[in-house]
């Protein structure tokens, strides 16, 4: 994970405001430097080496400038030349920057901010970030922050504080989907290549390894009026620019949610729309295919919900185990091909006379018939709490 100059204008909102370069808001920060009087004419030629380097955010009150500002240009310049990732001047002479300083930045998508607060101090900020970065560059930093959002709780203020760490430029708007595919370190390292090759890379998107698969958030390429369309659209995205084209993991979608203080539901969402397509053997699940799983999903372990099913399967589970049959198996695929026997059997591989018989033989053992609707009723329903009990372990 990287830190940007967007995540520090979003972190230091109200301290600190863009003034030109908005197009280099991506760029990348590995590390802070200040710039004080090594530009300054006369003292320059002094230096046997500027300590200014690729992908760091450079800090200057511009002191030197203040009998000529036109040195900020110039200072710009140089920093573009170095390859840093921005300038941040704190005015404290309230120098007017030349116009031509901000032409030079906006059309070399340089990041020029200004602070806009006294109570911006270098030290601290130099500090912060540099903590921000190391943070960031923690393998584990993502899966500890997601662990702490999940377990917050639904608070929502703790849930939005541990978004914003993992992502500082998130917008409100997001979704997330979650691959279900384990990983090594180094296929995650050229999987985070790819990513940021892609166009699923964005200031307001994130690719994490959790949960020994692959999330990602995106709150910057969603677009809610393409509703399903947009979530097979990321999700090929995904298979055909990270996972290699045509591949069968499986992934799941959450819903569009409007409040980063619910990217907790978001995250839950994805990873049980993600067992779901991995227990139907892979392809994209989006949790509104869910359908009334949606609701049995969040109460499946509840002591009333196993009762429920146990008494229900638990009599061809041990009919199973004496004879080696296997009606618990033909009553689930009956049930999740909604309730249609052909459907079943072709799952199978059995003749439909066969499902029938054995659909049948469940009746005579749990007092259910698939045939009176009440009665398929609760064997459908046991059978959902059990497949939302296995999804909710794989989870």
């Amino acid at each position: 994970m990287i830190y940007t100059v967007s995540d520090f204008l979003r972190s230091y909102e109200g301290d600190v405001r863009l003034l030109a370069g908005e197009g280099g808001l991506s760029r990348s920060i590995s590390q802070v430097g200040i710039l004080d009087y090594e530009l300054m004419p006369g003292l320059k030629s002094r230096y046997q080496r500027v300590n200014f380097e690729p992908d760091q955010l450079v800090l200057s009150t511009f002191l030197y400038a203040r009998d000529d500002p036109w040195l900020i240009g110039e200072a710009v310049k140089y920093l573009v030349g170095k390859g840093t990732s921005g300038l941040v001047v704190k005015n404290v002479l309230r120098l007017e920057i030349p116009e031509s300083a901000l032409r030079y930045a906006n059309a070399r998508d340089f990041p020029l901010l200004a602070t806009t607060s006294d109570d911006f101090f270098f030290d601290v900020a130099i500090a912060e970030v540099s903590h921000r970065v190391a943070e960031l560059a923690d393998a584990s930093f993502a899966q500890n922050e997601l662990d702490l959002m999940l377990q917050a709780g639904g608070d929502p203020r703790r849930v939005r504080a541990h978004a914003l760490r993992l992502n500082p430029s998130f917008r409100e708007e997001h979704l997330a989907l979650f691959v279900a595919e384990s990983l090594s370190k180094t296929g995650f390292s050229e999987a985070l290549a790819c990513y940021h090759a892609s166009e699923l890379a964005g200031l307001g998107n994130l690719l994490v390894a959790y949960d020994g698969g692959l999330l990602y958030m995106a709150s910057a390429s969603t677009d809610v009026a393409r509703g399903r369309r947009e979530v097979d659209r990321l999700a090929q995205a995904l298979r055909t620019d990270i996972l290699d084209d045509g591949t069968r993991a499986a992934i799941g979608a959450s819903r569009v949610h409007f409040s980063l203080a619910e990217m907790d539901r978001a995250v839950l969402e994805a990873k049980r729309s993600a067992a779901l397509a991995r227990h139907r053997g892979g392809g994209t699940v989006a949790y509104g295919d869910l359908g009334v799983l949606r609701a049995l999903l969040p109460f499946a372990e509840e002591p009333e919900m196993r009762d429920f099913a146990i008494s229900v399967l638990e009599p061809l589970r041990d009919f199973d185990a004496e004879t080696n049959s296997s009606l618990s198996q033909t009553l689930e695929v009956f049930c999740e091909q909604g309730a249609s026997v052909d459907a079943a059997a072709a799952v199978l591989g059995q003749h439909s006379n066969t499902v029938r018989y054995r659909l049948d033989k469940v009746a005579q053992i749990t007092g259910l018939s698939y045939k009176v609707h009440p009665q398929a009723e609760q064997l459908s329903i046991a059978c959902k709490i059990k497949l939302c009990q296995d999804l909710l372990r794989d989870a």
